[in-house]
């Protein structure tokens, strides 16, 4: 039985991967890395921008200044502030949906909060947020999902995430959830239900207005 829904936020709740992404090429520009919003897209989709970083630096033998998380936050909350919009269909069907409900993300919680208060879906999570810094190891490790449902007061067997990377079903997988995979706002819808398909998702889902009926499914 599924008593809970775990939403990844990203990608999920909020379109703002496309806002993420051209701040971390800008900032990976400005330090003399060209990275194109292709590779973003196959590499680092769902990752903590910590581990980004620590990729690139190996890669090109270059470290990069300490200050770049906290100029990202900044930069993200600007443009969050004139940018940011929800996935379409995300007010109606949290409005729909009974089940109690959290977040789980890669992402760090201020910035997290902050795009919640400024499109409207507070009331719908409070501080039901579990977010990269309250764990040890992010997604893809299942860390995040597991204390989101200890925190919710379910088994992770009687959780639902709804996810739309790679990383994150990885992780939601390996936790011992069940998994929706959403490609609402992704880059090639194709390719990407194909990937998620082929990690083993319950579902995969291409409009928000379709989850109810999917949990319905699960539920019978």
């Amino acid at each position: 039985m599924i008593s809970h829904i775990i939403f990844d936020c990203d990608g999920v709740l909020l379109d703002s991967e496309g806002i993420s992404m051209h701040v971390d090429i800008m900032l990976l520009a400005e330090n003399g890395i060209a990275i194109t919003e292709e590779d973003m897209h196959h590499r680092f989709v769902g990752t903590t921008f910590e581990s980004m970083i620590a990729e690139l630096e190996a890669e090109f033998a270059k470290p990069l200044p300490k200050d770049l998380s906290t100029r990202k936050d900044i930069l993200m909350l600007e443009l969050y502030a004139r940018e940011l919009k929800t996935v379409p269909g995300v007010i109606p069907v949290l409005q729909q949906l009974q089940l109690s409900r959290s977040i789980g993300t890669n992402g760090p919680r201020d910035r997290a909060l902050a795009a919640l208060r400024m499109t409207g879906l507070e009331p719908f999570f409070g501080d039901r947020l579990t977010t990269f810094e309250d764990v040890k190891y992010g997604k893809p490790a299942p860390d995040i999902y597991k204390l989101a449902a200890f925190r919710a007061g379910f088994a992770p067997d009687r959780c639902l995430v709804v996810e739309d990377s790679v990383t994150g079903v990885t992780a939601a997988l390996a936790a011992g959830t069940h998994v929706i995979g959403f490609t609402g706002v992704a880059h090639d819808h194709v390719s990407k239900a194909k990937a998620l398909k082929e990690l083993g998702v319950l579902q995969v889902i291409h409009r928000m207005e379709e989850l109810p009926g999917a949990i319905a499914t699960l539920k019978a």
